[in-house]
């Protein structure tokens, strides 16, 4: 049942993707440039991960994402923004399913290769991250990013061998999930599924796109670990709102070459009326 519903979005996706210029975009490989391979990893909340090695340059890898639809989504959209805000996340990269792509690794059409990052603490303490971080200040911005975009599974960290941390594990970010992208795409008929996914996600009120409790919550946390971290925290509510709307619309519109047009206006709607409330929020908490 789900390779069938795989396929039917693939399908449509072929038939919306048709008169749009050729995806040209350094934010995505073809899985024939790639070896795949299983890691060791554990399977968590996002599935079997693989290692992908670029042939030819196998110092270039990627850890994989593949098995839930949400994963591509969410951690590709909360990268490019961490990054626009000059936040320190493993480079992100869409895979395209290359034309006669007959190896069987991934589980849905939708993947997403993490840079391959040399860790020194899969899960560092305040205290590692304090002492040998060298960025270790992004730890309380992490935290109000983390309450900014709305994430409810655990805050993820590690330290690379560059003395760096990394927010790691971003599926979760954002009011969009499988539960919308499993039919997303399916069935463009008027009443379709796709017109009820599409039908849900438009009728949400984002006016409370930001959850200021658990932001206030998170800000609390922060200020028990460092009495100055409120500047730290409310950072990210400030560096949101300049992220130029042509960057924005940049990476959606290759997001939009995989899922559907209509997950990149939801995106544009929802952050627009997420900034306006970081503007309000950070006012309000400095």
């Amino acid at each position: 049942m789900y390779q069938k519903m795989k396929w039917l979005r693939m399908e449509t996706k072929k038939r919306e993707n048709q008169g749009k210029p050729p995806l040209l975009s350094p934010d995505v490989v073809k899985t024939e440039d790639f070896i795949f391979s299983q890691t060791l990893e554990h399977k968590g909340d996002s599935g079997e991960l693989l290692l992908a090695r670029r042939k030819g340059n196998p110092k270039e890898q990627y850890l994989v994402k593949h098995a839930y639809t949400d994963c591509a989504c969410n951690e590709f959209v909360y990268t490019k923004l961490a990054q626009a805000m000059e936040y320190t996340m493993p480079s992100a990269v869409l895979f395209q399913l290359s034309q006669g792509e007959k190896r069987s690794y991934f589980q849905t059409e939708y993947i997403i290769g993490e840079q391959f990052l040399h860790v020194l603490d899969p899960a560092p303490n305040f205290e590692t991250i304090r002492e040998r971080a060298e960025n270790w200040q992004q730890y309380f911005s992490f935290y109000g990013l983390y309450g900014l975009t709305g994430e409810s599974d655990g805050l993820e960290f590690l330290l690379a061998d560059n003395g760096k941390i990394y927010r790691v594990d971003t599926t979760d970010a954002f009011p969009i999930s499988c539960w919308q992208l499993d039919l997303a795409g399916i069935d463009e008929t008027p009443g379709g599924l796709s017109d009820k996914a599409k039908e849900m996600l438009f009728s949400w009120d984002l006016s409370s796109s930001l959850d200021t409790r658990t932001c206030d919550s998170l800000l609390e946390y922060c200020l028990k670990k460092d009495s100055h971290s409120r500047s730290l925290f409310l950072e990210p509510f400030v560096r949101i709102r300049d992220i130029p709307q042509d960057y924005v619309d940049d990476f959606l519109n290759t997001l939009c070459y995989f899922y559907p047009d209509f997950i990149g206006d939801f995106f544009k709607r929802y952050l627009l009326a997420l900034k306006e409330q970081c503007a309000k929020y950070e006012k309000e908490r400095r």
